[in-house]
């Protein structure tokens, strides 16, 4: 399949039929689900009784949450919230949500990814918002495309509010592409010109991790979907052939030497942009908090762009980003969403969720809305980031659909492309072997499913 001559037909017959598929999927969703149907049952979001003290159970692995926490404590004596850092989804905190499901034995908040709610959705396992008085209202304050990722599709409904958006930027060391002379590059074809030129140099271009979430966004940025949902009916499309022109790019950098595979923000990888062995990182607004920490030494020497595009095409992925959502066990789910509602909309809790954990909130104008994300930024050369950042968030691909069991599809990207990455086979045959658990795994869910053609 060539990304340069099919995008644009993908995406225009996505946009139309995307917002029809999930309305006619969610009937098979809520018919595995059990009660957890469509549009909010009446009752189902009813406030605590008057005068009660609400103590709310939540998780997530935002770095310093609890001062975010703590503000809201502070101000409602109320509704107080006790908060467990965990360790991020797919590293076991997604298994432990889905155990405490089945157990019935949920907190009331949790902390999700986006690809990962159509998975919680079909366990039954989160509260559809749009029960809770005044969370629909919100709507308008948010951007749509994330708006529409917590919706589900279903157009009365919504089981989350987004806090984190990740539009994915190129961080990259501005200092060694001037040293050496070397455009940093803006197309995929001058990616592969410039990962050519800097391994000359004895480094790296980048690191290629086994990261499950990693990969998707290769075929996203292209509009490519690995899944559609048509006539209640789930189409899974991951496998790709040699000849696939994404996988034919990956491969040649992997088979050519021009990227590393350290296991990423660990010691070695840690080590290498430490030493300058590699040069660039792609990545999300998270990118802001985590790569000061890995790569300390090299303070003031980084830049971002924009991340590379197909030619012809503007579009760029979104690697990550993340809601809040509450449990279908909560006692208290009013209230829940009362917390919700704050952490993700109000200044002074986005203010601190940018400033101490690195989130880009997806709130219309929040960069304008915060003095602190409009200052220069010293690690990345006072560059100002979030400005920068701003200006090509709005070019996220709208019509990526996440399939109803991404925690599976993550955990054996994760080990397969691994195999990829060391040689044992290449990149084509690991997203054939996803491909064909991902189909066992929906039809295990008692969701019907089609391969596409």
């Amino acid at each position: 399949m060539n990304v340069r001559e099919d995008m644009q037909m993908r995406r225009s017959t996505l946009r139309t039929n995307t917002i029809a598929a999930f309305a006619i999927g969610a009937l098979a969703l809520s018919g595995c689900a059990g009660s957890g149907g469509g549009s909010a049952a009446a009752g189902a979001c009813a406030p605590a009784a008057e005068g009660e003290k609400v103590t709310l159970a939540m998780s997530s692995w935002i770095p310093n949450f609890q001062q975010t926490v703590d503000l809201w404590n502070g101000q409602n004596p109320d509704i107080q919230v006790e908060y467990t850092e965990v360790t991020q989804g797919n590293q076991g905190t997604y298994q432990a949500y889905l155990n405490q499901i089945k157990a019935g034995k949920t907190a009331d908040i949790g902390y999700f990814d986006y690809d990962v709610m159509p998975t919680f959705r079909i366990q039954d396992g989160l509260l559809d918002l749009a029960a809770c008085e005044g969370i629909t209202d919100l709507q308008d304050q948010f951007i749509a495309s994330v708006w529409n990722a917590t919706a589900l599709g279903e157009e009365e409904s919504l089981f989350g509010l987004g806090l984190d958006f990740t539009p994915e930027s190129l961080f990259y060391r501005a200092d060694l592409f001037e040293q050496a002379g070397i455009d940093v590059p803006t197309t995929w074809d001058e990616y592969y010109e410039a990962a050519k030129a800097v391994r000359e140099t004895g480094s790296y271009i980048a690191n290629l991790p086994a990261w499950g979430t990693f990969w998707p966004t290769n075929w996203m940025q292209a509009g490519e979907n690995w899944f559609a949902l048509e006539d209640g009916e789930w189409q899974v499309d991951i496998a790709r052939g040699e000849d696939d022109e994404i996988v034919q790019f990956l491969q040649r950098l992997v088979d050519e030497d021009l990227v590393t595979s350290y296991p990423l923000f660990q010691d070695e990888y840690s080590k290498a942009l430490n030493a300058g062995e590699i040069w660039s990182q792609l990545g999300g607004p998270w990118g802001f908090a985590l790569i000061p920490v890995t790569a300390a030494d090299t303070a003031g020497n980084w830049s971002i762009e924009k991340m590379p595009t197909w030619e012809g095409s503007e579009s760029i992925a979104s690697w990550g980003g993340a809601a809040l959502g509450v449990f279908k066990g909560s006692e208290h789910p009013h209230e829940a969403a009362q917390f919700l509602a704050w952490a993700t909309t109000d200044p002074e809790a986005l203010a601190l969720n940018s400033d101490l954990g690195g989130l880009y909130p997806p709130i219309k104008g929040v960069v304008d809305a915060i003095p602190t994300m409009q200052e220069p930024n010293s690690f990345f050369g006072d560059q100002k980031v979030f400005v920068e950042l701003d200006s090509w968030a709005g070019e996220v691909t709208p019509d990526w659909i996440w399939g109803p069991t991404m925690v599976q599809v993550n955990a054996d990207l994760e080990s397969e492309m691994a195999k990829a990455l060391s040689g044992e086979q290449t990149i084509a045959e690991a997203l054939q072997t996803v491909h064909d658990n991902t189909v066992d795994a929906i039809r295990a869910q008692g969701l019907t499913v089609a391969e596409a053609d």
